[in-house]
């Protein structure tokens, strides 16, 4: 009987514990449990499920970072995907191997002590196996597994924080030299303003002011216009008006307003004859940065040398110059925006940085290529551009002639927000002899052109009350009914393409940027329309005045 019992109870015991053992199993494969504790000789040990390392498996595996286990020694027992990418080799080829050999040789050093302290973070860079340099931060810990010591090391790719942190340090120094470089044209303004509020009459001292004025007025328009420029060709929206140029003529031209201003350096010019299929007024701006910054980087005293050739199916523009040169580290980056070479505290040369990047850019557009070679400091530098070439055509008319004035005398109203603007705008209208009404916002402006009899208006875009483009619709749809004809000109401070389509849209005739090329001006109202460009092209004289001016054709 009780040999029954004791059966019975080793059955029923041997139930339960299958029943346990059939719950422990459901309970690992459901993912209930992560570790069992066993109780052994050695006392408690912990024993985790290969299911239980699986998220953090997974989680290593989707890091950001590169993640790697090492032993003491540097050798890598386990690395993710991320590590592997970073050094561009395959998981099976980086395990196993020591991690040194993916440390810069100068960074080695510093790495095996981080190494042998266990802990803490220090910059390296990292040898990828395609020969990339990677910046990068490693940090270590130190972890003890079943009493094995290992190495927990994560690297963080800072290689685009760094040049985040150069880009904008790089724009915080360009903002500190634009304002230098607005207060320097500005305050010699306002001296010219004083002088002639108090010269009594001395026409020397007067024709000085003006004379500075004007110079000092052109030097902010070309930086306005090349803040503008850079902004066009680095994003794409910038248009080209091509057509066949006589680049020897062109080279000359932009050549002799250096030659002519310029006696504190010496110059060489030598052209052969040359065209090429471009935008006159790009390729003129083209030549003039680049002799522009040959003669900003030169001494008092030094040579700039400007030839023109024919290689090949290539026409060859060289600018060399004798003077402080290009250093090494700087040579790569120089027609990169606003990197500029070292000058001196009064900065007597000026410019923001940004000429050479326009250059590389507008070349580009033109089809052409353009490079920098210099020896060093103090040996000056050599700009090449390099265009294709074209069959020659006849004579081309030349840009930045001589402003002429009106000879057909117009009634001209002006629309325009700005007391100042619109008071000198209409000065130098009525000077050459036009008649001119004027209103300061939308609706007495559009009062004005309905009830006024006139030849051409000039209208602000942006004004209160209702806009130019506004004022242009209702004038034209008015205009049509009554077969009134005037010239309606907006005037406004962008020239993109899109500025152009929206004022033709509107109803203008012509698109005049501003501040307005009086050679434009005047040719708009002599009725010269040959003289207007097509949409998006520019007037730009040698000397570096410049005034986006466009024909809208309707």
């Amino acid at each position: 009987m009780r040999d029954e019992v004791s059966a019975e109870e080793q059955i029923r015991s041997l139930t339960e514990r299958l029943e346990e053992a059939e719950d422990t199993l459901r309970a690992v494969r459901s993912g209930e449990i992560d570790a069992f504790i066993v109780q052994g000789p050695r006392g408690e040990q912990i024993f985790a499920l290969r299911s239980a390392e699986q998220p953090y498996r997974n989680l290593i595996e989707a890091m950001l970072e590169g993640a790697a286990i090492l032993t003491t020694e540097g050798d890598i027992t386990y690395c993710n995907k991320r590590f592997a990418e970073l050094v561009s080799m395959p998981l099976e080829a980086v395990v196993g191997g020591s991690m040194e050999r993916f440390i810069a040789g100068t960074d080695r050093p510093s790495y095996r002590s981080l190494l042998a302290a266990g802990s803490g973070k220090r910059r390296a860079r990292l040898a990828a196996a395609d020969g990339r340099t990677i910046d990068v931060l490693l940090s270590f810990n130190t972890s003890v597994t079943d009493e094995v010591e290992r190495r927990n090391l994560i690297i963080t790719d800072i290689s685009e924080l760094l040049v985040a942190q150069q880009q904008s340090q790089a724009k915080d120094e360009f903002m500190a030299m634009l304002a230098h470089e607005l207060r320097n044209p500005l305050s010699a303004i306002t001296a010219a303003v004083q002088v002639l509020e108090t010269a009594n009459g001395r026409e020397s001292a007067l024709a000085r002011a003006r004379l500075i004025i004007g110079r000092q007025v052109n030097h902010l328009s070309r930086m306005v216009d090349d803040l503008l420029d850079v902004g066009r060709v680095v994003t794409g929206k910038i248009a080209l008006d091509r057509r066949a140029i006589d680049l020897c003529d062109l080279v000359r031209r932009t050549s002799a307003v250096f030659t002519e201003r310029d006696a504190e350096h010496s110059f060489s010019v030598n052209t052969a004859q040359a065209w090429i299929d471009g935008d006159a007024v790009r390729m003129e701006q083209v030549v003039a940065n680049i002799i522009g910054n040959a003669v900003k980087y030169t001494p008092i005293g030094g040579k700039v040398t400007i030839s023109l050739s024919i290689e090949g199916e290539e026409a060859v523009l060289r600018v060399q110059d004798d003077g402080f040169g290009i250093a090494p580290d700087l040579l790569p980056r120089v027609f990169d925006l606003f990197v500029q070479g070292e000058q001196t505290l009064d900065r007597s040369q000026g410019g923001l940085g940004i000429g050479l990047t326009l250059v590389r850019r507008l070349v580009e557009l033109h089809n052409g290529s353009v490079t920098v070679s210099s020896a060093g400091a103090n040996c000056g530098s050599l700009f090449t551009v390099r265009l294709p070439k074209v069959p020659a055509v006849g004579a081309q008319g030349n840009v930045g002639d001589e402003p002429r004035t009106s000879s057909t005398h117009r009634r001209v109203v002006i629309i325009e927000d700005n007391r100042d603007a619109r008071e000198m705008f209409r000065m130098m209208l009525e000077l050459e002899g036009h008649q001119v009404m004027e209103a300061e916002e939308g609706l007495s402006g559009l009062r004005l052109l309905r009830t006024q009899p006139f030849d051409v208006a000039f209208i602000d875009v942006g004004l209160p009350g209702i806009d130019g483009y506004e004022i242009a619709r209702l004038f034209r749809s008015e205009a049509a009914a009554n077969e009134r004809h005037a010239l309606l000109v907006a005037l406004t401070g962008y020239g993109t393409p899109d500025a152009l389509e929206r004022s033709r849209r509107a109803g203008f005739d012509h698109h005049l940027i501003k501040p307005v090329n009086p050679e434009a001006l005047y040719r708009l109202l002599n009725g010269d329309e040959a003289a207007d460009s097509p949409a998006g092209s520019q007037n730009r004289a040698a000397a570096g005045a410049c005034c986006t001016r466009a024909r809208l054709v309707q």
